[in-house]
């Protein structure tokens, strides 16, 4: 069959592996067949509870088998499905359901008794399909217990364009409201069909779901594993906090492909006992996100001799864009890993702020994204949409492109090189400071096991920064002269601060908002 949805790719694999393992979870498995049957049937019962065509579904479960199922299921619905964060506050659940319009939602008994327990929680869901146990019987919802879809009949998937919406991703806004990416199975399948065949993943392959279903590098495990008979093996939730129980299960559980934000490897390589594991199975370690510093990739690199590492760059809105293999790795403990070249089938280029292209070395642009990948829009925020969704300057045919909002320039291979964000570029006592490049200094000192800064508005200076570390035996004086080696005086640190665990988001990506609300030494 051809393969122009999202789910088609299920259905073609089921067809060629019915009885290949394609989902693992602790102890729990689902074959190929077993998968697509399961999907399907949830499918009829969506389509029997009102889902019609361009209906946005809710996903509210913890990674599991029924998450997955619910995925492939609300697509063959016809439904665009919307992947809630588990573990955030109810608040903002309740903005992401009713920002979408959900009126049917597949949740756990657990978070639906949390959601519910907020003033007007979950308003707007009429039905709820319950992944396990029940619901008070006064809850406002209809509600399907889970073992109904055993027993829906299967019938084929609902018909729809390409060029409709997968799924909607939720992203951090600026207004504290979260902005819902939208994505439609042509601009997916562009890029599953990209990274599936760039990285060779096939039936002997083992990729660890490690990313929640509401973050974008879960698109990359779940799809590119589904396309092409891979396993996809669910990475525990419980694990997140221990990176040597993670590197423990890369070696137990086989995996052969990860992929991670850089924070991630960057405490596997630090705490994850790397010297105590064999790693012959895994052939690629994936990481984007976060700038990883060269002791950390110098560590893997020498503990994982047989593996491939890849430094990928990328955004929700228009996926991994650039790749740059890890090569040999220079001296310089301050050295910045480039984000490389295009993928396959994707057009990258930096603008100035003249309108102009950045081609030379030092010359520094705000890079924009050119791709079949590249979202259909911001949920419901036409403004924001656009800012960032342009048409491309340097083409006389019409064609749209993304503003990612990173500045860039080129080093002398021709790698496109990050020097920070625009909206991380401040200014304090005059200066124009690239906060990202205060990261890069700190992060370089061999005692220091992460640190990251952040600014915070003041009506005299402008900004101030503030420094956040987690180190061995250093005071803020060693770490301030450490820096002043590198660093011009106005873009020291105003203040560090030592704590002994950074808070995290869902994602693993250290949690900048909370560090501007902690009052530690202030």
């Amino acid at each position: 069959m051809g393969v122009y949805l999202l789910h088609h790719l299920l259905t073609r694999s089921a067809e060629k592996h019915p009885d290949r393992t394609a989902l693992i979870h602790g102890e729990r498995t689902l074959t190929y067949a077993e998968l697509d049957q399961q999907s399907g049937r949830l499918a009829t019962l969506l389509v029997q509870t009102g889902v019609r065509p361009g209906d946005r579904v809710g996903i509210l479960v913890k990674k599991s088998p029924e998450s997955v199922v619910a995925i492939f299921g609300i697509l063959k619905a016809g439904g665009v499905y919307v992947p809630l964060d588990p573990q955030a506050p109810p608040q903002r659940q309740g903005l992401v359901l009713s920002g979408c319009d959900i009126s049917v939602l597949v949740v756990s008994s657990a978070l639906a008794g949390q959601l519910l327990a907020m003033p007007e929680g979950g308003a707007g869901v009429k039905s709820a399909v319950l992944t396990d146990g029940s619901l008070p019987k006064e809850t406002p919802w209809r509600t399907l217990a889970w073992e109904e879809v055993a027993l829906a009949p299967e019938a084929p998937p609902v018909e729809i364009s390409d060029t409709r919406p997968a799924y909607i991703l939720h992203t951090s806004g600026s207004t504290g409201v979260p902005k819902g990416v939208t994505i439609s199975h042509s601009n997916a399948l562009a890029f599953v069909d990209m990274a599936a065949d760039f990285f060779d993943v096939g039936v002997d392959d083992r990729v660890a779901g490690h990313a929640p279903f509401h973050f974008d590098l879960s698109v990359f495990d779940l799809f590119t594993a589904v396309r092409n008979g891979a396993t996809l093996v669910l990475v525990p939730e419980n694990l997140g906090p221990f990176p040597a129980r993670l590197t423990q299960f890369i070696e137990t559980s086989g995996i052969t492909i990860w992929n991670s934000v850089a924070s991630v490897v960057a405490l596997m390589a630090e705490r994850g006992n790397l010297g105590d594991r064999n790693f012959d199975a895994l052939r690629l370690v994936l990481f984007s996100g976060d700038v990883l510093p060269v002791k950390h990739l110098r560590r893997v690199r020498e503990m994982m001799p047989k593996t491939d590492v890849y430094n990928l760059y990328g955004q929700t809105e228009a996926n991994s864009s650039t790749f740059y293999q890890v090569g040999e790795i220079p001296d310089d403990e301050c050295w910045k890993i480039p984000i490389g070249r295009p993928f396959p089938n994707f057009e990258v280029f930096a603008l100035n702020e003249k309108g102009e292209a950045v081609r030379r070395p030092g010359e520094i642009g705000e890079l924009h994204v050119c791709s079949a990948t590249v979202a259909l829009v911001y949920w419901r925020d036409t403004e924001k949409t656009a800012t960032s969704f342009v048409e491309n300057p340097l083409r006389p045919w019409p064609g749209r492109v993304y503003r990612t909002g990173d500045l860039v320039t080129f080093d002398e291979d021709g790698n496109l090189l990050i020097l920070g964000r625009r909206d991380r570029q401040v200014k304090s006592r005059g200066y124009r400071i690239q906060i990202d490049e205060i990261d890069l200094v700190l992060n370089s000192h061999p005692e220091v096991r992460e640190a990251t800064v952040v600014d915070i508005s003041d009506e005299v200076l402008g900004s101030r920064i503030l420094a956040f570390v987690q180190a061995g035996n250093l005071s803020g004086l060693d770490l301030l002269d450490f820096c002043s080696r590198s660093l011009p005086p106005y873009m020291l640190p105003e203040t560090i601060h030592f704590l002994e665990e950074f808070p995290r988001t869902a994602t693993g990506k250290v949690d900048r908002n909370v560090l501007r609300t902690m009052k530690v030494g202030m």
